[in-house]
């Protein structure tokens, strides 16, 4: 029974931090692990949104608190990390999401480009709140840390990120195999899960654009963009005991578009946008 129990509540009892869980994919990560049975510190510096998202989970039935912390820096760090023991009652799992936005004017830019903020919010964050979360996890006797990269860690995603966004998520997958092994000792499990091309819950999607959706479709194995819940699944079995031996480890979610040759996957989304024009043609004659 208790093992039925772990597979339908695998985090029950658990209490997890999500920086940057406001919104986007950091919220979508919040309101899953809640349902798969943690509590949950909603971290963002934009407090009145991580208090909806909180809100949201205990109107569901879960536990959830918001927690206003600018992680940028050193004193917002620890913030986010005492408020979240002293509200939850502890630390088990604690998940780096929190990123700058892209900004399109930094595209092209090196000298003036926008690495300040990406490495003190992606990375420097990061090491600053696993070095304030360690003891808590270390004590819980299953800590365990997620990194939300990107695949633009591996490769480049032209005139869609600025090399600062790049770097930084490559660092941050490296950062993750030198936690897994610093931590290991501690019994704390370090891995990060790269999201690939992923549909945000609010807002404008990517796949709202006709010509973004069907190049997705057509270059993507799986055929369509991911959610929010895809990542959020994935960093669930990563914290849960199902992964107990698992660590260090970059965990692509995208549908396999990772593995698809650039040439052939361009001739694809080609044909099928020439096929989609033709048929809008011959449906208007």
């Amino acid at each position: 029974m208790e093992e039925l129990h772990s597979h339908i509540l695998p985090l029950k009892g658990m209490m997890a931090l999500v920086t940057g869980g406001a919104q986007g994919i950091g919220s979508g990560i919040c309101i899953c692990m809640a349902q798969a049975g943690a509590a949950v510190a909603v971290a963002d510096l934009q407090f009145e949104k991580a208090s909806d998202v909180a809100n949201a989970i205990v109107e569901s039935g879960g536990i959830a608190i918001a927690v206003k912390a600018d992680i940028a820096t050193a004193e917002g760090c620890r913030r986010a990390i005492d408020t979240t023991v002293a509200g939850l009652g502890g630390l088990d799992i604690l998940v780096n999401c929190a990123a700058p936005g892209r900004k399109r004017d930094m595209l092209g830019k090196l000298a003036d480009a926008d690495w300040d903020i990406h490495q003190k919010i992606v990375l420097n964050a990061a090491v600053q709140l696993a070095d304030l979360a360690v003891g808590h996890l270390a004590r819980s006797g299953n800590g365990v840390i997620i990194n939300i990269g990107s695949t633009t860690g591996g490769f480049i995603a032209v005139d869609q990120c600025s090399w600062p966004y790049h770097i930084s998520k490559a660092g941050l997958d490296h950062l993750t195999r030198f936690l897994a092994v610093r931590l290991a000792s501690l019994g704390i499990r370090v891995n990060s899960v790269s999201p690939g091309l992923v549909d945000r819950e609010t807002g404008q999607k990517l796949t709202d654009n006709p010509q973004n959706k069907l190049v997705v479709e057509a270059v993507t194995p799986l055929g369509r963009a991911g959610t929010v819940y895809d990542i959020a699944q994935a960093v669930i079995f990563l914290s849960s005991k199902k992964a107990s031996y698992i660590t260090g480890q970059v965990l692509v979610v995208d549908g396999g578009l990772g593995v698809v040759e650039v040439f052939g996957a361009s001739l694809r989304a080609f044909a099928a946008g020439r096929a989609s024009s033709e048929e809008i043609l011959t449906s208007s004659m």
